[in-house]
């Protein structure tokens, strides 16, 4: 099995070759093509997410069933829980069956799915957590001290699977550093029609929904180098609680954006900006993306009432 990680592409399913794997949003929505043993196991676009399930699900859910990847080429444009926990499936299929496998790919799926409110629900609470704070340590350690953008993925990558590995081959407890307890912070920039734009390198999803926040964008500055100059872009997360919650369009708000700046995309309840081959984002500046979000939630409004 063959991995090629290719940061921030997507490509139509029909681009892919036989023999492939694409993964989280490497293509746009889930498909099948059995006679070229040609798959796209993702939950953003063309789906519903509240019952999508994650990539790392559908994965699991392919192996049990019979698929062999053995001899395929997997495709990613972006590490995270959801892609390190689908990988290391991939390159393990006979632990698919695995009791503490499956517990955790059904937590972290519904976690990816469905957001961080979903925390409350999982049924090992003590496996998830070492999984996220443990196993996935190197890629949060990497986004909180702003060194993702540049990071080498697929040595990330491996990191995280080695990792993974001792977990679950060895339900091995990761060393927790004594440190103070504090929560997630977050700034509110902008204040729309029932949605609000926070700043916050951090994922703050899930204290923004308990301080009752259920539409949200977050964004966050970020530095590249492009022609041997660094180079602002932002980093922008479009979310909402659920697909549950009501006047909030996420499709219809990427579709606006990605119309005045190409490769904005995502699902039913989160999407995001454009990402970029050298760790850039956007170039629309908050006060420019929190406008086109207004106008539409205000004109979908008027058009509701």
């Amino acid at each position: 099995m063959k991995i090629i990680i290719q940061r921030g592409r997507t490509v139509p399913f029909e681009a892919l070759p036989d023999y492939s794997v694409a993964l989280d949003g490497y293509v746009q929505g889930p498909a099948i093509d059995v006679k070229r043993q040609r798959y796209s196991f993702d939950h953003h676009a063309g789906c519903l997410r509240l019952v999508t399930k994650a990539t790392c699900a559908q994965v699991l859910d392919a192996l049990l069933l019979g698929l062999d990847p053995r001899e395929m080429q997997v495709y990613l444009n972006d590490i995270d829980a959801d892609t390190v926990l689908a990988v290391w499936l991939l390159k393990h299929p006979h632990m698919a069956t695995h009791a503490r496998v499956r517990t955790l790919v059904e937590d972290v799926g519904n976690i990816d799915a469905h957001g961080p409110s979903f925390f409350a629900f999982v049924r090992d609470n003590d496996l998830c957590q070492r999984f996220f704070k443990g196993a996935m340590a190197p890629e949060t350690q990497a986004r909180q001290d702003g060194t993702y953008a540049s990071a080498d993925l697929y040595a990330l990558l491996k990191h995280c699977l080695k990792r993974t590995g001792k977990l679950l081959f060895h339900n091995y407890r990761f060393p927790i550093l004594p440190r103070e307890r504090r929560t997630v912070s977050y700034e509110l920039t902008h204040t729309g029609s029932g949605w609000v734009m926070i700043r916050s390198p951090e994922r703050a999803f899930g204290a923004l929904y308990r301080d009752g926040h259920t539409r949200v964008v977050s964004y966050h500055e970020l530095m590249t180098q492009s022609g041997g100059k660094e180079r602002l872009s932002y980093a922008y997360t479009i979310a909402k609680q659920s697909d549950l919650v009501s006047d909030f369009d996420i499709p219809a708000i990427l579709a606006r954006l990605d119309a005045i700046e190409p490769g904005w995309g995502g699902g039913s309840s989160i999407g995001g900006a454009p990402r970029h081959a050298n760790g850039s984002r956007s170039q629309l500046p908050p006060d420019t993306v929190f406008k086109i979000i207004e106008e539409h939630v205000q004109a979908s409004l008027k058009a509701g009432g």
